[in-house]
């Protein structure tokens, strides 16, 4: 099935929720027009020259990028310049820009999850509180052997997302229905309800807004490690496993480590809380001196992985979601990543 740009961009609206975004934020639509039809579409951490370039080379009309190209308000659009000449490039070719900043941060299996993914985090948990969402109930009747088989769907592939499951009813009879319920948040209401009536088949639910109930979406993740590692060690895994040249750090690398929090991009302002939740190593980016000082007197091991390197994580996973979507969906669709990115920053 054919689709345009707008497809995309509500399904990624619908994983990153624009009402995530920080304030300060830009994401979204940044260039073009969203009923252009797409067939392939590009996936990069930044949107610059060179992968548009290569959009125009190889016949993509769609640039999904974890970084806004248009972040800073722009009064004149000078195409001798370099945003003026990008945004000619995209505009001549018929390529759409967009961008899924800070909601990808916090959303799930956005960038956080991504990192912690990398690093093997188990038992996770959310870092730093962004938002509150309310709870909804959905009941239903269904067979007992089906309500048990979605039961293992909704607890394997949503993984912490929907709770509070109930099947009331006897279950002797393998063919009788009995009344299912369980608490979602409401931004996973579609995807909950098609897994639903895919495994249960054609089915009636109600669906009952929970006024004393909240869902609360976090940036950052906190986790603890397959095995306790020495400070050194946890740094090298660190470096190793985020192909990361020279990794800063500051405080004693002599501690054990059980608990890693991370926080992509830019997060050392959060040192302290991942200290209060029990950390013992907190990877960000973008780290200065005197942070630095501050989580090493506070006992807490803190590793500077660069802006960079705790974010590209999220182009391969992104891709990979975008691609398996697609698929589900029938659409014609190829999805291409920008594997080649470099840090803007170098080693001597």
């Amino acid at each position: 099935m054919n689709i345009q740009a707008q497809d995309l961009i509500h399904l990624m609206e619908k994983w990153a929720p624009a009402d995530l975004a920080e304030s300060w934020d830009h994401p979204g639509l940044q260039v073009g027009n969203p009923r252009q039809p797409v067939e392939k579409v590009l996936v990069s951490l930044d949107l610059t020259e060179e992968n548009v370039d290569r959009a125009v080379r190889e016949g993509v009309s769609m640039i999904i990028s974890h970084h806004p190209f248009l972040f800073k308000s722009i009064h004149t659009i000078d195409l001798s310049a370099y945003k003026g000449r990008v945004i000619g490039k995209l505009i001549k070719h018929d390529i759409l820009a967009f961008a899924a900043h800070t909601n990808l941060d916090t959303a799930r299996e956005g960038v956080n999850d991504a990192l912690a993914d990398a690093l093997g985090l188990q038992n996770r948990e959310g870092l730093v509180k962004e938002k509150s969402k309310p709870l909804l109930k959905v009941a239903a009747y269904v067979p007992f052997v089906k309500a048990r088989e979605f039961r293992k769907l909704l607890e394997k592939k949503y993984d912490g997302k929907a709770g509070h499951f109930y099947l009331l009813g006897d279950a002797d009879d393998r063919d009788e229905e009995g009344k299912l319920e369980f608490n979602i948040p409401s931004s996973s209401l579609d995807d909950v309800v098609r897994d639903l009536v895919h495994v249960c088949g054609p089915v009636h639910y109600d669906v009952y807004a929970l006024q004393n109930g909240m869902h609360h979406e976090y940036m950052g993740r906190i986790g603890t490690l397959p095995r306790p590692l020495s400070g050194k060690e946890a740094l090298l895994h660190i470096k190793e496993t985020l192909g990361i040249p020279d990794l800063r750090y500051a405080g004693n690398p002599d501690i054990l480590v059980k608990k890693i929090a991370v926080l992509g991009g830019a997060g050392s302002e959060f040192a302290s809380l991942a200290k209060a939740k029990g950390a013992d190593l907190y990877l960000t980016g973008d780290l200065k001196y005197h942070e630095a000082q501050d989580a090493a007197a506070m006992g807490l091991l803190i590793a500077d992985g660069g802006h960079f390197y705790t974010e590209r994580v999220i182009v391969p996973k992104l891709a990979e979601r975008i691609r398996k979507e697609a698929a589900l969906k029938h659409w014609n669709l190829t999805v291409l990543e920008d594997s080649g990115a470099q840090d803007i920053f170098s080693h001597i």
